[in-house]
């Protein structure tokens, strides 16, 4: 039977204001605590002690490290094992509003109440070992106000697997092409236009090379405020963001590579920082923070196991929680499954299993051939969803093919591989299929649906411990256009509300049929069902019209997304669907 993917529904506010149906304000469902897991000692890496207070506790690090509970519980006793000494700080360093904005879009999308994000908490102890750290986050485990702890592991290196005028090496692209590709260049015949407007990518990891010939036209949008840390460049892994960067936004030009998604707006958000040091939860969140519903959150980062291999950054706590809120906004969240050959399936990786579904959709490394093998690195098991090329991808940065020399700006590789590579294919090929079915239908696909959109829809893996089906992006599309004869940005008409541009940046016109002794106006409201803007209207030629610039009542700027348009008179009532892109 075939899967039937339809997009997610109107949520009931919205379908108060355009139909009329009783608004509906039913509780969240309640959220489910993560258990205590075993906490582990790693070397050679350094580590820090993570704890996450109950919810209900809302604990806080003041801005000199003291502990304090805005809810004014009783924290004496973690004050106490934690010693004199001891720090707390936040784990992630965002405003709480904007935690709280988070939690609050999350909530409303899912239906579920989402975690106290500020309420993990570094906890700092001067001198203390690895050793002594791990018993103390054991010792803080069973209190009474504490949902768990986590010993985060810091400077992963990226989950790559690399050797130590320019030609154009579009030819060595195969992974765009059909099978064994995945089949990206097929998008250009069912997508019209610019899918910038449409759907952004935003890739986390530890840096770039924004002056590389075939990006230096692509905004990279590195986060406001942040400076990528020398000890980046030092152990080359910018050479890592530049190569996930060219496979999926690079240049279409007259040489080097072409990205998976070119002109998807694409934004960098790094995990080491001068201002911040090691922030690999704050940039995540950060990303998923300024993300849409629909947008794509790109994790190309790994970590280490129980089973003392590299698995997903989400066998973190702390990533995992954030990772989850951000599906549960709408957020599609791609992560490298990792490349330690770890069986998730395992005992050891109970605990991990046991915390349920992130609704991120993490990637192993398959054979780049038609047989779509699990390479012998990849991390594999249930968990991992689906896989894409884990060897030979053709992109920029690394230097084993170079033009002029020295020049790292000409520098490409022809052995991109890993989970890294994987998932550098996977995550701009949800971007452009989200892109399509936005243009098509106007509401994005969520985490878990484009996940199981792209495990219906790829080719058969072969061998080796599960990695998933191999991405096919034409499979995907066809499935997801089966029966639909036009985008919705022109079948709009049938609603009698036409906006033209649509999606827009600046200015979009506003046409309608009405009678013309009928007072009319426009109404704009925003996915949450508030009405944000009301714009007169006159008479056109043929129908009345207006225009609108994305701005409230106030005069503001609109965050980018989907705004609904509702003409009402005495007699009549019509609505309409307009995007807003910046």
């Amino acid at each position: 039977m075939k899967r039937l993917l339809v997009p997610a529904a109107v949520p009931a506010v919205l379908a108060s204001v355009f139909f009329g149906a009783a608004a509906t304000s039913a509780a969240p469902s309640p959220r489910r605590e993560l258990a205590p897991e075993p906490l582990n000692v790693v070397e050679p890496f350094d580590q820090r002690l993570v704890v996450k207070f109950r919810d209900d506790v809302r604990a806080r690090g003041a801005t000199d490290g003291t502990l304090v509970s805005v809810a004014e519980r009783d924290l004496s006793s973690v004050i106490a094992a934690a010693g004199p000494s001891a720090r707390f700080r936040p784990l992630i360093d965002l405003p709480e509003a904007t935690l709280a904005a988070l939690e609050v879009r999350a909530e409303a999308r899912s239906g579920r109440a989402q975690p106290d994000l500020a309420g993990m908490l570094v906890v700092e102890v001067p001198g203390a070992s690895k050793e002594s750290l791990r018993a103390l986050g054991e010792t803080l485990q069973v209190d009474a106000v504490i949902e768990w702890t986590s010993l985060e592991v810091l400077a992963v290196p990226p989950s790559t697997d690399l050797p130590p005028a320019s030609g154009d090496l579009t030819a060595n692209q195969g992974y765009r092409l059909p099978n064994p590709g995945l089949d990206s260049d097929f998008v250009s015949t069912v997508f019209v236009g610019d899918p910038g407007l449409l759907v952004r990518l935003s890739d986390c990891e530890y840096g770039w090379n924004p002056t590389h010939e075939d990006l230096n036209e692509v905004d990279l949008h590195l986060e406001p405020g942040q400076t990528i840390s020398a000890g980046v460049f030092t152990n080359g892994w910018d050479e890592h963001g530049t190569a996930v960067a060219g496979a999926s936004v690079g240049l279409v030009n007259e040489y080097g590579v072409s990205g998976m998604a070119p002109g998807v707006e694409f934004h960098t958000y790094p995990e080491w920082t001068d201002e911040e040091g090691f922030r690999r939860v704050t940039c995540i969140t950060n990303a998923i923070a300024n993300s849409n519903a629909g947008d794509v959150v790109l994790l190309e980062m790994q970590t280490v196991g129980l089973g003392g291999g590299y698995g997903p950054a989400e066998l973190d706590l702390g990533v995992w929680t954030a990772v989850k809120v951000g599906t549960d906004a709408g957020v599609v969240v791609v992560g490298a499954a990792g490349n330690g050959n770890q069986n998730l399936d395992s005992a050891t990786y109970a605990s991990y299993l046991a915390r349920g579904d992130s609704g991120a959709i993490l990637v192993g490394a398959g054979s780049a051939n038609t047989n779509h093998d699990k390479l012998s690195f990849s991390t594999y098991g249930a968990r991992v969803d689906v896989q894409a090329w884990g060897t030979a991808v053709t992109t920029t940065g690394y230097g084993t093919v170079q033009y002029n020399g020295s020049d790292e700006d000409q520098w490409y590789t022809n052995g991109f591989n890993g989970t890294s590579s994987a998932s550098s294919l996977t995550a701009p090929s949800c971007a452009v299929i989200q892109a399509v079915q936005l243009q098509y239908f106007g509401t994005p696909l969520t985490s878990p649906e484009m996940r199981d959109l792209l495990i219906a829809t790829g080719w058969a893996q072969g061998t080796g411990g599960h990695i998933g089906p191999a991405v096919n992006i034409r499979a995907a599309l066809e499935s997801l256009l089966s029966g639909t004869a036009a985008p919705a940005v022109e079948a709009s008409a049938a609603l009698a509300v036409r906006a033209e541009p649509n999606p827009f940046r600046d200015r979009t016109r506003i046409r309608f049929d009405a009678t013309a002794s009928r007072e009319t106006a426009v109404e704009v409201f925003d996915v949450a069902g508030r009405r944000v803007r009301v714009l007169p209207t006159e008479a056109g030629p043929r129908d009345r019209e207006t225009t609108w610039d994305g701005r409230d009542e106030g005069g503001l700027l609109l965050a980018p997304g989907v705004y609904f348009l509702r003409v009402r008179d005495s007699e009549d009532s019509r609505t309409g669907r307009v995007v807003l892109s910046r």
